[in-house]
């Protein structure tokens, strides 16, 4: 393993930063503490990156050119300037290791590294289940994600999934024997329970007698919070609760006026985007989960690794593969917010061992997952010489 090195290629972090490139730092900072040369590899940077390298971890910006509109980057010109960036670092780095996370950064990737001629090595780690984020619709770029997956996977080195039903979409898509599909789970946090033993200074989260119900999630049409909140509509007519959301997208100005057209304004908190969502988490009385599809679900790992009841829709994937179809956590239909009500209002009344909870949220580990990433790339290595 002598003279590899291994890098996590990130398309553009300022326009797309999201769970999987969440887990792809925590991989480098494992490797990294391993004695690996580790490095993220980037595209173009704008400002300030939204994230903190691990220590020891490099990062490289390959400071492709890029087209701008309105002052705003367009991120297809970055997709293809990055195919010729990424093909010079290969050129230059033909001992390197380079792993992406998904159909996107991993098509990418592959066609980069067949520009280049090279002798490094590409690995694919898929994030979402990519058949079911088709069927919801989107951008063109999206429409096509089943074929650049049919067309660049088989020439990848690695393909590794975040579930086992992601790996099972994979493999139909890109028409791969189930077996070269490997499934490696995003890891949680390494500081996960030193960030949920830090103080809130939220009252709602400072008393025990109404309970609190938290969301950590994209407000992203993908995530489904409508429903969520149309459940609290009902779990509000039965006990007094609270509902947080935490985080910051596109459909903020929809669920603000749905909040309002339902008359929870004073019993609804959706602060954005926090450092340290863990802290909440801890101190919740239910983690509620409301998406149409995802490729993992980390929160829900994240959750129960701080002892925090789950209860989730059964969408496609990752949440039953989590919660082991309903040994952890509860599970519903996607969609129905009536359903999701009574599982929640249940979980409040009955809550599960905390303890036992944050057992199985071990099996999410940074260390857990390291290790299985560690024996892949020991094995790409040894076939290489």
């Amino acid at each position: 393993m002598e003279n590899f090195r291994v890098g996590f290629f990130m398309l553009h972090p300022n326009i797309w930063f999201g769970g999987g490139q969440i887990a792809l730092l925590r991989v480098a900072g494992w490797l990294s503490g391993k004695g690996l040369p580790t490095e993220i590899i980037v595209s173009r940077i704008e400002g300030k990156l939204p994230f903190q390298p691990p220590k020891g971890v490099r990062v490289v910006n390959l400071n492709v050119p890029a087209l701008k509109a309105a002052g705003k980057v367009i991120g297809t010109s970055v997709a293809i300037s990055a195919v010729f960036g990424l093909a010079r670092y290969f050129r230059q780095n033909p001992r390197q290791l380079v792993i992406a996370p998904g159909w996107a950064d991993g098509g990418l990737a592959l066609w980069a590294k067949k520009l280049a001629k090279s002798g490094a090595k590409v690995a694919i780690w898929e994030q979402i289940h990519v058949s079911a984020m088709k069927s919801q619709g989107g951008n063109l770029y999206r429409q096509l994600a089943p074929q650049i997956v049919k067309l660049s996977y088989r020439h990848a080195d690695v393909v590794a999934a975040c579930s086992s039903a992601v790996a099972d979409d994979i493999a139909k898509l890109s028409k791969l024997p189930r077996e070269r599909v490997h499934v490696i789970y995003n890891p949680t946090d390494p500081d996960i329970e030193a960030k949920a033993q830090e103080p809130v200074d939220h009252l709602w989260f400072n008393e025990s007698k109404i309970p609190v119900i938290l969301s950590v999630a994209r407000l992203d049409p993908q995530k489904d919070l409508q429903t969520l909140i149309r459940a609290f509509s009902l779990i509000r007519k039965e006990r007094p609760a609270r509902l947080a959301i935490l985080g910051e997208g596109s459909e903020r100005a929809k669920l603000e006026g749905l909040v309002k057209d339902l008359g929870l304004e004073n019993d609804v908190w959706m602060p954005g985007f926090v450092d340290n969502p863990f802290k909440f988490m801890k101190r919740s009385a239910v983690f509620a989960l409301s998406s149409k599809f995802e490729g993992f679900g980390m929160v829900i790992a994240e959750a129960l690794a701080v002892g925090t009841p789950v209860v989730s829709t059964d969408c496609p994937s990752g949440p039953s593969e989590i919660i082991e179809g309903g040994k952890w956590g509860k599970l519903v239909p996607v969609g129905d917010h009536e359903k999701l009500a009574e599982a929640i209002l249940e979980t409040i009344e009955n809550p599960p061992d905390k303890e036992k909870l944050k057992l199985r949220g071990r099996n999410f580990s940074v260390e857990q997952v390291g290790e299985k990433w560690f024996g892949l790339l020991r094995s790409v290595w040894e076939v290489s010489g």
